[in-house]
């Protein structure tokens, strides 16, 4: 079991104050820390191995029906759902799993459908948006272009990951008779059950890549907080295309192995304040933008705070607060630059109407940071108490 946090130095109450709203920051950080402790976490447990085991199992039946997915396949778990923003995805529907209610753990599965390495794939990002990319079969097998035909629309050989998506719902629910399985534009998202513990799988069908994408090359060139503390190989040693919300035969680039890698660079009081900032907006984000944008914004600032500042716990509740000041500004300007391909403005999809809707929402949340993060504490402990009366519900159910 993980250790507290360490207590943080005791604020000054007539000096430690938020200027814009006169809030304590001794309270904020005290918030920070129980709205991150009352989350829904990944914990260890036999339960959690026998859950993914049984997903793992679905996969295989999956390949077994009509051999599309690689024989040899190697996933890519990630600690929480794609609605904490582990991957850049739009689930365009507003059908959330809620915790406590729907699912105790959440966790989001890459699943490679195509493993492109050794194979001389040139991505044509010529006729897509910014960061997106179409990406053509011809360079594969034959055998390779006719199994996945079908997802190819027209006479061409570019992969439609719309297509793709719909295809892996579809076969991902059949072989899943029984669970909850629910489609999410191109996310499928699976409840499993293990004893009393529901866990969420988001599945997400991508194609696997090894090395760097050259777009993305100019990156690597430059300075970064992470330097000296991990290898390039372990940064840039691979990506993935994920299916854009655009639909058609646009994907996305991701870079999913690589902010794994980051993700344990990052100090604690930043990670808990970028959590809360997610607990306190994840009801007021609109279609477009998600908490993945929030995860840019931390790797950003890592570039240009130090770590020493960023790995202080009682400086949690400034960080939160500068999020939240960060995001502003970029809705006012309407511009994003995405962490590996500044190019890339990924605010561009984002409708004027909802950006000003989300930066009113915000305003309304800076005006009062205390009051909001003791609503997303209390949301916290009632998805507790829901999960904790639906298995006590359930073990009645069952009997002696």
């Amino acid at each position: 079991m993980a250790a507290p946090p360490p207590k943080p130095a005791p604020a000054k109450p007539l000096t430690d104050l938020d200027f814009h709203s006169g809030a304590r920051i001794e309270e904020l950080t005290q918030l920070i820390q129980e709205c991150h402790a009352r989350g829904p976490g990944a914990r260890e447990g036999p339960h959690l191995h026998r859950a993914k085991d049984a997903v793992f199992s679905l996969l295989g039946v999956v390949q077994s029906a009509d051999g599309r997915l690689p024989a040899v396949n190697r996933y890519l778990l990630l600690s929480g759902g794609v609605q904490q923003g582990t991957v850049d995805v739009d689930l365009g529907v507003p059908q959330h799993f809620a915790p406590g209610g729907d699912y105790d753990v959440d966790f989001t599965l890459l699943v490679p459908i195509l493993h492109a390495a050794g194979v001389p794939v040139t991505l044509d990002m010529e006729q897509t948006l910014p960061g997106h990319a179409r990406f053509s079969l011809r360079p594969f097998e034959a055998t390779t272009l006719q199994r996945w035909s079908d997802c190819c629309p027209g006479d061409e050989a570019y992969l439609s990951a719309e297509l793709v998506s719909a295809w892996f719902a579809r076969s991902f629910s059949a072989a899943a008779k029984g669970a909850r399985v629910k489609s999410r534009g191109c996310v499928t998202s699976a409840v499993v059950s293990v004893g009393h513990c529901r866990v969420l799988y988001d599945l997400v069908p991508v194609v696997a890549f090894r090395g760097w994408p050259e777009v993305a090359r100019p990156w690597l060139t430059q300075a970064h907080f992470w330097d000296g503390k991990l290898r390039d190989e372990d940064v840039a040693g691979a990506f993935y295309l994920l299916p854009a919300a655009s639909g058609g035969c646009s994907w996305r680039l991701a870079f999913a192995t690589s902010e794994l890698s980051l993700r344990k660079l990052l100090p604690q009081p930043l990670l808990r304040a970028s959590w809360a900032a997610t607990a306190v907006l994840g009801r007021l984000l609109p279609e477009g933008f998600g908490p993945y944008h929030l995860f840019t914004l931390v790797l950003r600032a890592c570039e240009r705070l130090p770590t020493s500042y960023l790995g202080r716990e009682e400086n949690a509740a400034h960080v939160w607060l500068g999020l939240l000041d960060d995001l502003l500004a970029c809705l006012v300007h309407r511009h994003l630059p995405h962490y590996f391909l500044p190019q890339w403005n990924v605010l561009e999809g984002l409708s004027p109407r909802d950006a000003e809707h989300l930066a009113r929402e915000l305003v309304r949340v800076r005006a009062d940071p205390s009051k909001h993060l003791r609503q997303a504490v209390e949301e916290a402990k009632e998805a507790k108490r829901l999960a904790k009366a639906l298995r006590n519900q359930s073990s009645s159910a069952e009997g002696p």
